[in-house]
This record gives C-alpha cells, sequence and structure tokens, in this order.
C-alpha cells in the first residue's frame, strides 16, 4: 500500500468541522431525549397526588368536551368559575383536545402541561437561534438549562394554568425579534405585526397576572421602538392588541369585579392604610423576588411550586445572568431588543409584588425566571468570545460541569425524595386507589366527606377516572353517619376518622401501602402514607 494513501477507513478521516457537527448532533440528540424523558417519566405520579385546582382544570375540560359548558352549565364561558375564583381560560380549552385525542386520566390532564412547555422550548429556542446566530454552544446551553430548570421543570409538571403564560411570552419574544429586527417578505408586513398584536393579546388570558403585565409590555414597547419607521408597526400591534381584550371588556361588564376578586382578597391596594406603607409594602415584596433567598437559596416555600430544596434557578444560571448584564454595560449592547428585555425583566413581578400572600410567589413571579434565563446567554456568549483560549475553554467548563452538577443534584431530589414531601401539599394521594377499592366493594352507596378543601372538586374527576361497571351512586355530603352497605372515603387529616370511630360498625378499609423501593431509598426516599381513606361498612342484610 502506498504511503500516500489513507491510513484509515473513510469513515473515520472526518474534517474538524464535520466532527464538531455530529458530536453537537449528537449531544443535542441526548439532552433533547433526556428533557422529554424526565417531563414524561410518572407524570401521573409526581408530585403526589392531584391538587384540587388540577382537579377543577381537568372536570371543566371534560364538561366542555362532552357538553360544551362548565361545570355551572355556561356554554363556552370566557373565564371558568371554580374553586371559589375564575380561571383563566387558554389552559382549560387546551386540556380539550388532549382528553378528546388521549382520554381523561390524570397523565393526559399534566400532559398538556408537558405540551405547552415544549412549544415554549421550541419558540425561545429559534429566538436564541436568531439572537445569537446559530451558536450551537448557547444553544447546548439553553436546551439543558432550560429544560432542567427547577422553576419550569416543577411547573411543567402540574396542570396550572400558568404554564400557558410561559408559552406565551416565549412567543411574544420571538414575534417581536421577528417585527423589528428581521427582513422578510414584504408581503408579510402587515401580517407580522398584527400576528404579534394577537399574540400579545391573547396573553392576558394566559394567567391571572397577564392582564397587568402583558398591558405594561405594549408600554414598553412603544416606549423601546418608537421612531418613524416603526409607527405603522406598533398602530397594527396596538389595534390587533386591543381586538383581542373585547372578550375580556365584555364580560367585565357583565360581571363586575368577578375576575378581580381574587385579587382584591389578596392585595394590599385596599386596606386602610396610608399611601406611604403600601409603597413600602410594594417595595419590600417586590425586593423578595430579586433576592438570593429565592433565587437560588430556597425558592417559593409552597411545595406545589417546588420541591423544597434550592431556589427556581441554578447557581450558574444567575452567575451568567450577571456576566450578561455586565456584558451589557462593558460593551455598551443596549440595541433595542436587548433594553426590550431589560425592562420586561423589572415589570415581570409588578403584578406579583402587589399581593401579599405567599411573598414570593413562584407562580405569580414565573416570568422573571425566564428573563433571568435569557439574559444569561448572554454571559455566556461573553465568555465564548474571550480572546485567549484556554480562559475561554476554563470557562465553559466550568460552566458546564456545575451546570451538569446541580441538574443531577435536582434530578435525584425531584424523583426520590420530594414524592414524599408532596404529599400533603397535594391534598388528595390516594382518592383514586380509594375509590376503585369502594367500588370493588360493591356497596349500596359512596360517600365522599366532603369536609375538606377542594375535595369535591378531586371527587369529580376521579368519577370520570374510575370505572363503576354496576353504576353505584356516588355522592358528596358535608356530614356522614356510617350505615351498612356504605363505602365513606375521607381525608386522614379532616377529623373524620374520629368522627367514624364513633360508630361500631364492622367494616373493612383501604390503606395506603406505598413503600419507597429499595433504588429510592438510596437515594434518600422517605416512607409516606396517603392523605385520603376507605371504609367499607358490611351488609347486615
Amino acid at each position: 500500500m502506498s504511503s500516500a494513501e489513507p491510513r484509515h477507513p473513510r469513515f473515520f478521516n472526518l474534517s474538524s468541522k464535520s466532527s464538531r457537527q455530529v458530536s453537537y448532533v449528537l449531544l443535542f440528540t441526548l439532552l433533547l431525549a433526556l428533557v422529554l424523558f424526565a417531563h414524561t417519566f410518572q407524570l401521573d405520579r409526581i408530585p403526589t397526588g392531584l391538587f384540587f385546582d388540577e382537579s377543577s382544570i381537568g372536570y371543566n375540560a371534560m364538561t366542555v368536551w362532552q357538553n360544551g359548558v362548565d361545570e355551572h352549565d355556561v356554554r363556552f364561558p370566557i373565564y371558568f368559575e371554580s374553586v371559589g375564583d375564575y380561571k383563566n381560560p387558554i389552559y382549560i380549552y387546551a386540556v380539550v383536545p388532549v382528553f378528546a385525542i388521549f382520554g381523561i386520566s390524570e397523565y393526559t390532564l399534566r400532559f398538556t402541561s408537558v405540551l405547552f412547555y415544549a412549544a415554549s422550548l421550541l419558540l425561545t429556542f429559534l429566538l436564541a437561534t436568531k439572537l445569537f446566530h446559530g451558536n450551537k454552544t448557547i444553544q447546548l446551553y439553553l436546551l439543558a438549562s432550560f429544560g432542567f430548570l427547577p422553576l419550569f421543570f416543577t411547573i411543567s409538571r402540574i396542570a396550572f394554568e400558568v404554564i400557558s403564560q410561559l408559552a406565551w411570552v416565549s412567543a411574544v419574544g420571538l414575534c417581536i425579534w421577528m417585527v423589528f429586527h428581521e427582513e422578510g417578505n414584504r408581503r408579510l408586513e402587515n401580517f407580522k405585526p398584527l400576528l404579534c398584536g394577537v399574540v400579545l393579546g391573547t396573553f392576558t388570558y394566559t394567567y391571572s397576572t397577564s392582564r397587568l403585565i402583558s398591558t405594561v409590555a405594549l408600554g414598553v414597547l412603544w416606549l423601546v421602538y418608537f421612531e418613524r419607521k416603526n409607527i405603522r408597526k406598533l398602530f397594527l400591534i396596538s389595534i390587533a392588541f386591543i381586538v383581542c381584550l373585547i372578550p375580556l371588556a365584555w364580560f367585565t361588564l357583565k360581571f363586575p369585579g368577578a375576575i378581580t376578586s381574587r385579587f382584591r382578597g389578596l392585595s394590599y391596594i385596599d386596606a386602610p392604610i396610608p399611601p406611604a406603607e403600601k409603597m413600602g409594602i410594594f417595595a419590600h415584596n417586590l425586593a423578595t423576588y430579586f433576592s438570593l433567598d429565592f433565587l437560588i437559596l430556597h425558592g417559593d416555600n409552597n411545595l406545589r411550586h417546588s420541591t423544597g430544596q434550592g431556589g427556581i434557578v441554578y447557581i450558574v444560571t444567575l452567575i451568567l445572568f450577571l456576566i450578561g448584564l455586565a456584558y451589557f454595560l462593558i460593551n455598551n449592547k443596549f440595541d433595542r431588543f436587548n433594553v426590550f428585555l431589560l425592562l420586561n425583566l423589572i415589570i415581570s413581578p409588578l403584578a406579583a409584588a402587589l399581593t401579599s400572600e405567599g411573598t414570593p410567589h413562584t407562580l405569580r413571579g414565573m416570568l422573571l425566571g425566564y428573563y433571568i434565563l435569557l439574559i444569561s446567554c448572554y454571559g455566556l456568549k461573553y465568555l465564548l468570545e474571550f480572546s485567549h483560549s484556554r480562559v475561554r475553554t476554563f470557562s465553559i467548563a466550568c460552566v458546564s460541569i456545575l451546570l451538569l452538577y446541580e441538574v443531577t443534584n435536582y434530578q435525584v431530589d425531584y424523583f426520590f425524595r420530594y414524592p414524599a414531601r408532596s404529599v400533603d401539599a397535594m391534598g388528595s394521594y390516594d382518592l383514586k386507589g380509594s375509590l376503585e377499592f369502594a367500588i370493588g366493594e360493591n356497596p349500596k352507596e359512596i360517600i365522599l366527606f366532603d369536609n375538606f378543601a377542594g375535595g369535591l372538586y378531586n371527587f369529580q374527576f376521579y368519577e370520570l377516572v374510575v370505572t363503576n361497571p354496576n353504576h353505584i351512586p356516588i355522592l358528596a355530603a358535608p356530614a356522614v353517619m356510617p350505615t351498612p352497605g356504605a363505602c365513606i372515603i375521607y381525608h386522614r387529616l379532616s377529623g373524620a376518622e374520629e368522627e367514624l370511630d364513633k360508630y361500631p360498625l364492622a367494616y373493612t378499609e383501604f390503606r395506603s401501602r406505598t413503600r419507597p423501593s429499595e433504588l429510592e431509598k438510596q437515594f434518600g426516599a422517605e416512607p409516606f402514607s396517603g392523605v385520603i381513606k376507605a371504609r367499607c361498612y358490611q351488609d347486615t342484610q
């Protein structure tokens, strides 16, 4: 063989550029597969049990799908009255086709959140690709960090309407970039601003805080992009935005105060205190959302919104975010879109700061995490621009190792230790098992001892999920007296057990038999018992 001939097969004789491309594709595919797997794995089991807000959303989606009405027989409502409040429509209507295609279950109810999350990930990835000219390192960082960020991961695995807000804000950012920074087909010159206005207008219907945030965001848009060449675009966006508010205006006129009643109950705005004190409360609340305690140490104390370990973002995310801010300052990179991002970062927790209950509140301040993550990409861009190759390589290696460590630690905690912590926070674990047990006993009737918060909504949803072949009557009552041939389902912390113990009737009982596996024990999983129990009394006839 001649010395001029290649010493290796052609398959391995890849150029450096080709090798990097192959490595990128493989790593991107692996990361995407891990993200999708983690978001869908045991979706119906973790968090442990459906919270009653989830159940009410599922129940209303079912009634709309089957009969075109909500739980109060209102036909295709704009807002859904449920759980003492009015729920926003976008998430509930999105559940309807998911139920229609995949059936009604805890999994499909929460899978709707995964779909909204996936849409947000895709839209943010497209935006980042445009912002950073397809930089593959930034793309991989965004996929890994967005894919496993504690804030997004936790919320994307529960059926709360707020996840639709994340998808919409991602669409808003991409639309604004396409309208003001992207050259395109002149035939779409009017279409893109109108589409942008529709997205910004319908953003109002995703979550309660969006009503304020979307309006302020429109004002910010005018402030940042106001110049002669943009006036037509701004007017088209505003017109479409206002048209989208017509259903909201109609509903507000027909039901004055309905959609703001919960806000008034949570806010200090109407409290009989001096304006200076209200401003002080607002400033204090706003500061908590930017505190290290909320961002990286403890986050939200509500175990429905977080795992109870760490904050809403990773340490590496916050470091890169601060580097990104420095990048803007040092390099004078305050172009219009960057200014738009920074101003939206500031306004994102404004609505949340007007409430006092649960402050800082992850759901109401969720968009803060979104802008922190997006700006952190600029921090990574700054590291990638270091002229000294060894410093650049060391910096990227540190980011990669720290991100890998934080993601791994969070995932282990979420899947092995968080389930036990989430049981009481969700408040319905073993309702399905109790109902299946009761039906299996074939009683004369099944009664929910309805003396705990949200129990009826969970009960109504699980009636749809559990098969009842003998059509046993199922009802709820605020007080019950055991009778032969009846099964009673109750909450273990509601005092019902002590009440039922007063009656000396023979019964069989359902108790949770869930135990951690040996693997789960190795990772520190704790044993836990169910929230819901059932007693079936023997028929003496």
